[in-house]
């Protein structure tokens, strides 16, 4: 029995973890996907959110995700994605400026409208990571 999962996440400029954890939820492109000791090998398309894991100690730990792959083989979980920001990287009061400036985008065109929807829901995550500290 496998008792722990090593979790790697790359952006193009750092690699932002390197863990041994006891669990990983992965925010895919089609939803969540959890992660635990002895998974079958899976390659996913990740799409915006927050990436959950437990460390050794059981402690929740949180980033936030923008989309790349997820590759999940042999009890280790690796995160190739664009951005990932942890949550002291990133305060409350600029995630609600982000929240505020999204909400103010324009919406006359459906290309508008939906610039408007991603930049809400990227703002709305980014929050919640920050909320994640307290």
């Amino acid at each position: 029995m496998f008792s722990n999962i090593r979790c790697l996440v790359i952006t193009p400029e750092a690699q932002v973890v390197d863990a041994e954890v006891l669990d990983v939820v992965i925010p895919a492109y089609d939803g969540l996907r959890g992660v635990y000791p002895g998974h079958a090998c899976l390659l996913c398309l990740l799409g915006l959110g927050l990436l959950r894991y437990h460390d050794l100690q059981n402690r929740s730990h949180v980033v936030f995700i923008e989309g790349g792959f997820g590759h999940v083989c042999d009890n280790e979980v690796t995160i190739l994605t664009r951005t990932a920001l942890t949550a002291d990287a990133v305060t409350t009061t600029e995630a609600r400026e982000q929240l505020r400036q999204a909400e103010g985008q324009p919406t006359s065109t459906i290309e508008e409208v939906q610039a408007r929807r991603a930049a809400i829901r990227r703002a709305k995550q980014l929050l919640t990571l920050t909320l994640s500290r307290e």
